[in-house]
C-alpha cells in the first residue's frame, strides 16, 4: 500500500505524529473553502457561522487560554508564528493598546489561486468569525477589514475592558 511518499506493507502500522514533520497546512485552506461553500449552499450562512465558532472554540482552546492569561502578546506571537511558517507578507504593530495585523499578501489565498483551487468569496469571513470567537472567549475583541479575494486585510485586536478602535 502507498501512503504519500512512503510504501507501507498492508499489515504494518505507520506510527507518526504531527511533530514528526514540519507544520504546514496550506492545503487545509482548500478543504475549508469547499466546506464553507457546501455549508452555505446546503444549510445557510448562519449554520456556517456556528460551525466556525465551534471550530474556533475547540481548535484554538490553548490560544484562548494564553490570550486570557497573557493578553495581546500571546496573539501577537501566534500571528507571527503562523505568517512566518506559511510565508505570508505581513506586519504587526501596536496602535496604542490595539494590536494591528496588516496582511499585504495572505498565504492562504495566494496558495489557493496559484493552484486554481476553489475559492469562495466568503473565505475571509472565516478569519472574522474565528478571530471574534477566539477573542471574545478571552475577554478581547477583533475586527477585520478586507476586500474579498484580494488577499489583503487589516485585523485589529483589543481587550474589551480597554479602548478599542
Amino acid at each position: 500500500m502507498r501512503k504519500g511518499n512512503v510504501i507501507v506493507p498492508a499489515n504494518q502500522v505507520l506510527d507518526r505524529t504531527a511533530s514528526d514533520g514540519e507544520y504546514l497546512h496550506r492545503d487545509f485552506h482548500g478543504a475549508l473553502c469547499y466546506a464553507i461553500a457546501y455549508l452555505d449552499r446546503e444549510y445557510g450562512t448562519d449554520v456556517t457561522r456556528r460551525y466556525l465558532q465551534q471550530v474556533a472554540r475547540t481548535c484554538y482552546a490553548p490560544l484562548i487560554e494564553r490570550l486570557s492569561r497573557e493578553g495581546l502578546p500571546a496573539l501577537e506571537a501566534h500571528w507571527q508564528s503562523v505568517f512566518e511558517r506559511e510565508g505570508g507578507r505581513f506586519s504587526l504593530a501596536y496602535e496604542g493598546r490595539v494590536l494591528v495585523l496588516t496582511v499585504q499578501e495572505c498565504p492562504a489565498i495566494a496558495h489557493l489561486k496559484a493552484r486554481n483551487q476553489l475559492y469562495t468569496e466568503r473565505f475571509c469571513v472565516t478569519t472574522q468569525v474565528v478571530n471574534e470567537t477566539i477573542c471574545r472567549a478571552a475577554g478581547c475583541d477583533a475586527s477585520c477589514a478586507f476586500e474579498p479575494g484580494r488577499g489583503r486585510c487589516v485585523q485589529r485586536f483589543w481587550r474589551i475592558d480597554e479602548e478599542g478602535p
